[in-house]
């Protein structure tokens, strides 16, 4: 009699999942999302292997399943996580799942705040010194598209969401960078995220963190310093790793080499009144926001644009240095009042339009001022993601040329 055979169940059929099934390729298995086959993209619905194999909850054999590979964005509250951990299946995050597969040197990089700068910045300093490496992970490559592929070091950025899934992953070097509240509707309290958070240094032979964030855990291997502007942490940072690692640069070196990624702290625009445009839409959380009024202060007070989805944050310190470092504020989005709240005797203006609230900005900020956008919130209420909130920030400044 013929069993049936075993298969790989892949939980969300978006980025990871698509790379999910590249990777599996011509293995056996099945694809579950929650989402109804008509209400995913388009591009996950063109795509035949998705249609083929998606199955639905009631037509899940658990008995049959080798292994699941869970999307970062799969809520694991859903009672199939339940079901899997009763019969004691392997959940593993797609991170989890390369690094099994791969004979290259591991570099992991998270925190709240300056991971995609990080990593991007160490494998551009690893490549000058003639080693491959690659960025990938949370970055916008999904790691599994790169599992045939060999480099000397991969660097990984790595979210909270995977480290929920898979609390022991190896590495070569972990760098935590910060901690300060995010995702808080998904890890219901800091505590908890702090202890995700933390758990990247479970299973790594070089451990590094921030010397100056109470969040991080002691006994590390090393630690870098903190205290200062979050490009200078970010470069502290990098130098630590490299150091690690064998591979010397002077801070000079690393400050004339330095960039900042697209959508943070993107000075784009001066307009005909003197007015400096900042588009910082990759801070998507308080703490990101907070590192850029930072970075603006000494100078004098600034004009803000903020909102979108508050992930539970709580945004009483932010309202605390936009008093002090703004002149006014325009909110706009899904959680609004949260900040708006916040804000009593205060310059602001509120609008559930993110167009109002860009041609709002264009009527009340003052001349020879700088206007940054941070919005310290995710994108989702409005956007595809923060790139496009950042796209279209700019579009609608720079049509100002024109009218």
């Amino acid at each position: 009699m013929q069993t049936k055979r075993k298969f790989v169940l892949i939980l969300g059929a978006g980025q990871t999942g698509l790379s999910a099934i590249n990777y599996l390729n011509k293995k056996n298995f099945k694809i579950f999302d929650t989402r109804n086959f008509n209400n995913l993209p388009e591009n996950i619905k063109n795509n035949p292997l998705i249609e083929e194999n998606l199955i639905s909850e009631d037509s899940i054999n658990i008995k049959l399943i080798d292994y699941v590979i869970c999307s970062p964005g799969f809520d694991l509250t859903h009672q199939l996580i339940k079901k899997l951990n009763e019969q004691n299946i392997s959940i593993k995050s797609d991170i989890e799942v390369f690094i099994e597969n791969t004979d290259s040197k591991i570099i992991l990089v998270t925190g709240t705040n300056g991971k995609t700068t990080v990593s991007l910045l160490l494998e551009k300093f690893i490549s000058l010194k003639g080693f491959s490496s690659k960025a990938i992970g949370n970055i916008g490559n999904p790691v599994l598209n790169f599992v045939d592929t060999h480099k000397d070091y991969f660097v990984i950025e790595v979210s909270s969401f995977h480290l929920d899934i898979s609390d022991n992953l190896k590495s070569d070097l972990s760098i935590l960078l910060n901690i300060s509240e995010d995702h808080l509707d998904r890890h219901k309290s800091f505590e908890n995220y702090k202890h995700i958070k933390n758990s990247i240094f479970n299973n790594s032979k070089i451990s590094i963190g921030n010397k100056d964030d109470e969040n991080i855990k002691k006994g590390l291997t090393e630690y870098f310093n903190g205290d200062t502007n979050i490009d200078t942490a970010n470069l502290n940072a990098v130098k630590v790793v490299l150091d690690n690692i064998g591979i010397n640069f002077s801070f000079e070196e690393l400050e004339k080499h330095k960039f900042k990624p697209e959508h943070r702290m993107e000075i784009f625009y001066k307009d005909k009144l003197n007015r400096v445009f900042i588009n910082d839409s990759k801070a998507t959380n308080c703490g990101a926001t907070l590192a850029a009024i930072n970075s603006l202060k000494g100078e004098k007070k600034f004009f803000l644009i903020c909102g979108g989805q508050s992930k539970g944050a709580d945004f009483s310190k932010l309202a605390e240095e936009i008093k002090k470092n703004c002149y006014g504020v325009i909110i706009y989005g899904e959680d609004k009042n949260l900040i708006f709240d916040e804000l009593s005797d205060f310059n602001k203006l509120t609008t559930d339009s993110f167009e109002e609230a860009i041609s709002l900005c264009l009527k009340v900020s003052k001349p020879d001022s700088k206007v940054l956008f941070s919005p310290a919130c995710a994108s989702f209420d409005m956007f595809k993601n923060f790139e496009d909130r950042g796209n279209k920030f700019k579009e609608l400044i720079l049509n100002e040329r024109n009218s």
